[in-house]
């Protein structure tokens, strides 16, 4: 991104490969909402400094990508050319990486399915902090790729009722097939009433914000039963402001976590923090190999390389009918 909509395509020396690594080539790639703020210059790393996540450009488009070996370096053991690898990333065509850097991804998993292994941990995280029991009903503000997945994980954990929330019908049908039991769209109407009557009379016992907009915060407070649990999925990219805390949080005694990537780092690994996000990535692999675990449904859409940024546009413009887009890099 050399600037606001000024996408270009670069060419960077090509890295060399060195003891102890591997050298890869990615051949997919993901375009969630997340591109297109890089595109349009709206996401916190682009904004005026003072950010602390300010960075300004020129800044690399990042995101999911899976990637293929194409060379083993000296005292590597154990990959051949050919492995597929996984990770968030710069999109760059060549990287050099230690192989226990990224997730090692089954050869017959799709790249439909493999291309959110990433983002798939990040939602897992959100998942383990909110310490579902199970029987325990849940709702879910927001379906998109995130909210999605969240979706799955909450019904594989054990969730009673999984109760997904969006504007969109086409996301609502794709939550059906993520594991949601009930869909709501606040287009109906107040979701307070319907979402009560799903939950026992009571209302849902863990809330989780996945929509990422600063609206859907305080609606989370407001639909949580009395001493319930919200979960803020990731980070927000907008400030938030809650006008009268009083009402939701001290009156119910809300407990409201936040939860950010895949998890802690694996350098916290021990006996008493066994999911880092390491590990998370590691099992997400190991149930998309075992078929246990398939996120394909969120990739509405296909394209090459050379259209990457109408896909952008594509995201930005049509929001309804759009969730994840996979990039093809050979097509």
């Amino acid at each position: 991104m050399v600037g606001p909509e000024d996408c270009r395509i670069e060419d960077t020396p090509e890295p060399e490969l060195k003891p102890g690594s591997v050298k890869v080539k990615v051949r997919w790639c993901s375009i969630l909402m997340e591109n297109v703020g890089l595109y349009l210059g709206t996401d916190p790393r682009l904004r005026a400094p003072g950010n602390r996540l300010y960075r300004g450009h020129p800044l690399a488009q990042a995101g999911e990508a899976i990637a293929e070996v194409t060379e083993v370096g000296e005292d590597v053991e154990g990959v051949s050319v050919g492995d597929r690898y996984v990770s968030y990333c710069n999109y760059h065509e060549f990287h050099v990486i230690k192989p226990d850097a990224w997730t090692r991804l089954g050869r017959d998993v799709t790249p439909e399915a493999g291309i959110s292994l990433p983002f798939s941990s990040t939602t897992l995280n959100c998942v383990r902090k909110a310490n579902i029991q199970i029987g325990d009903n849940l709702l879910i503000i927001g379906q998109g790729p995130m909210g999605a997945m969240v979706t799955t994980w909450a019904a594989m954990a054990g969730a009673g009722r999984v109760i997904a929330v969006d504007k969109y019908p086409r996301r609502l049908e794709i939550a059906r097939a993520m594991g949601a039991t009930h869909t709501l769209n606040p287009a109906d109407g107040d979701l307070g009433p319907p979402a009560k009557e799903m939950c026992d009379g009571i209302g849902p016992d863990i809330v989780i914000d996945a929509g990422n907009h600063p609206a859907t915060l305080p609606l989370a407070m407001e639909l949580a039963r009395d001493k319930g649990r919200i979960v803020v999925l990731s980070w927000h990219t907008q400030p938030i402001t809650i006008e009268d805390i009083t009402k939701d949080f001290y009156n119910k005694e809300l407990d409201i976590i936040a939860t950010r990537a895949s998890g802690p780092s694996h350098a916290y690994r021990s006996p008493y923090l066994r999911w880092t996000g390491h590990e998370n990535m590691e099992l997400i692999s190991r149930l998309m190999n075992e078929g246990r675990y398939d996120p394909s449904p969120i990739v509405t859409h296909q394209v090459g390389f050379a259209d990457a940024v109408k896909a952008m546009n594509q995201l930005k413009n049509e929001p309804a009918e759009t969730m994840k887009i996979l990039v093809d890099w050979d097509a």
